[in-house]
C-alpha cells in the first residue's frame, strides 16, 4: 500500500471516529439545570459552603499552547472588564483549573470535559443549580469583541435567570 493511501485511510478513520463521538453525545453543548449530579461526601461539603453567585471556570491541561493561553487571557479579561464590582464582592468568581491534576479530575466527569473549556456555574443557597459549557469560545477566540460579548452575555443570563 502506498504512503498516500495509508495517510488517507488514517485521516478517514480519524474523521469517522470524530463523527461517531459527536453523534453519541461526546461533544456539543453541556448544560444541566436543576440539582447537580450526586457527589462524594467531601465534594458535597465543599459545595454547601459555596457562596451564591456565578463561577466562571477556565479548564485546561498541563500542556498549554498559545491558543489555550489566549483563551484563558481573553476569558479573564472579559470577566474582569465587565464585572469588576461583582468580582470584588464575590458575586462572580473566576477560577483557572488544571483538570489533569489528581485533585481536579472529578471536574472531567462533572462537566463532561474533553478539551480546554470555559464553563459557567450558578450557585444558589450554597449548591450548584446549573452549569453551561461555553462551547463557542474556540470559534470566537480570534474576534476579541465578539468573544467578550459572548462571555459577558452568558454570565449576565446566569445572573438574571437564577436571581443572583
Amino acid at each position: 500500500m502506498g504512503k498516500k493511501k495509508i495517510v488517507f485511510l488514517l485521516l478517514a478513520l480519524f474523521a469517522a471516529a470524530g463523527i461517531v463521538y459527536a453523534v453519541i453525545g461526546g461533544a456539543g453543548n453541556r448544560e444541566v439545570s436543576g440539582e447537580s449530579q450526586p457527589a462524594s461526601s467531601a465534594e458535597t461539603k465543599k459545595e454547601k459552603l459555596l457562596p451564591d453567585g456565578v463561577i466562571v471556570y477556565y479548564f485546561h491541561t498541563t500542556f498549554r499552547c498559545r491558543a489555550c493561553l489566549m483563551l484563558e487571557q481573553r476569558t479573564r479579561q472579559a470577566v474582569e472588564g465587565s464585572f469588576a464590582a461583582e468580582l470584588k464582592s464575590g458575586k462572580i468568581r473566576f477560577r483557572e483549573i488544571n483538570y489533569e491534576e489528581p485533585q481536579n479530575e472529578h471536574y472531567m466527569d462533572r462537566y463532561k470535559l474533553y478539551t480546554k473549556q470555559v464553563v459557567i456555574s450558578a450557585v444558589k443557597d450554597g449548591k450548584e443549580v446549573a452549569w453551561k459549557n461555553l462551547d463557542e469560545v474556540w470559534q470566537l477566540l480570534r474576534n476579541e469583541a465578539r468573544f467578550n460579548l459572548y462571555i459577558t452575555d452568558e454570565v449576565k443570563k446566569f445572573l438574571t435567570e437564577y436571581g443572583l
